[in-house]
């Protein structure tokens, strides 16, 4: 029997349309300074939904193609031959290199939730408690959250109030969209894991409230190794009761003395 080559993985319609528009920048069919159409235009054109026009300029944005002007809209780059730091889409199918951006998350979100649990203020927790609570919502619905689970992490890199955690926070976010859609999609499969999930936030969300950062960090850590988990990139198995564990152990620790910072207000009703 005639063996035939392994057909490679067609690229998703999020990766072309950035493709195109990278390449008409390229091209200088869209020049430096120049405004990009409307998203609701741009979506027309191609034939596609807004969000994916929207995730595809976000990929040009953190490749240094493009930039956001408040109020303004979006613009090609100055210097768009300048590229930025770039995970490609691509290299996210092997296990071992979506394990190591794992790796990385891990490392610049436990850091940006101990900054964040430092420097928030009042407006932050407000923004942090909604994305929660929209997660939960999404639970009870059930539907992925993907949003809501994404934008709870920029926020909190935003909290974390250093301009480039937020900037590589966003870009993570972007890179790793379809891989915590997976992880809660795998989630759902299990009895429990959706409400663990939404506990491993919740922990977040509790030492940045505090103003823990040991907590805080600690429990960021513990989710990306959770999700690390639900995807099958450890062999570690994930225990839904280890949640409630560390929620224990922290509340012991709720009687020391926390650092001096402003106000949080009072957190969510657990999901």
């Amino acid at each position: 029997m005639q063996k035939f080559d392994t057909l490679a993985k067609p690229p998703r319609l999020t990766d072309q349309i950035a493709q195109v528009l990278a390449q008409r920048i390229g091209e200088g069919e869209l020049l430096p300074g120049e405004r990009l159409p409307a998203e609701k235009d741009m979506a027309e054109s191609f034939g596609v939904s807004r969000s994916v026009v929207r995730e595809a300029v976000s990929m040009l944005k953190y490749d240094g193609l493009v930039e956001t002007r408040q109020g303004s809209g979006v613009f090609v780059s100055s210097n768009p031959n300048t590229r930025s730091f770039r995970i490609e889409s691509g290299l996210l199918d092997g296990a071992a290199d979506l394990r190591a951006v794992f790796e990385l998350r891990s490392i610049v979100e436990s850091a940006a939730a101990g900054l964040a649990a430092e420097r928030r203020a009042p407006e932050d927790i407000a923004v942090l408690r909604g994305h929660l609570e929209a997660m939960a919502t999404d639970i009870a619905a059930g539907r992925e959250g993907v949003d809501a689970d994404t934008a709870f992490h920029t926020a909190i890199a935003r909290a974390a109030d250093n301009a480039y955690l937020l900037r590589f926070a966003e870009f993570l976010g972007g890179a790793l969209r379809e891989a915590i859609g997976a992880a809660r999609r795998n989630s759902a499969q299990f009895p429990g894991y959706p409400d663990a999930v939404q506990a491993e936030h919740r922990l977040i969300f509790d030492g940045i409230a505090a103003g823990d950062p040991e907590a805080a960090e600690a429990a960021m850590r513990q989710h990306v190794q959770a999700a690390m988990t639900r995807l099958g990139l450890t062999t570690k198995k994930a225990n839904p009761e280890e949640i409630n564990d560390n929620r224990t152990r922290r509340g012991a620790r709720d009687s020391r003395p926390r650092p001096v910072a402003k106000a949080p207000g009072p957190g969510p009703a657990a999901a």
